[in-house]
């Protein structure tokens, strides 16, 4: 994959990603909190 569509895919990814954050009530709680999850996972390690 060259670096155009690379760049393309990542700009539709977080079109994708702000718009259903804006639109969609639920997502927002649901991704805060898996990034949550995440943290504190990577934290104790």
């Amino acid at each position: 994959m060259d670096n155009r569509k690379y760049l393309k895919l990542c700009g539709i990814l977080t079109i994708v990603t702000i718009l259903s954050i804006l639109v969609i009530p639920g997502f927002s709680d649901a991704l805060e909190s898996a990034m949550l999850v995440f943290l504190m996972v990577n934290a104790r390690a």
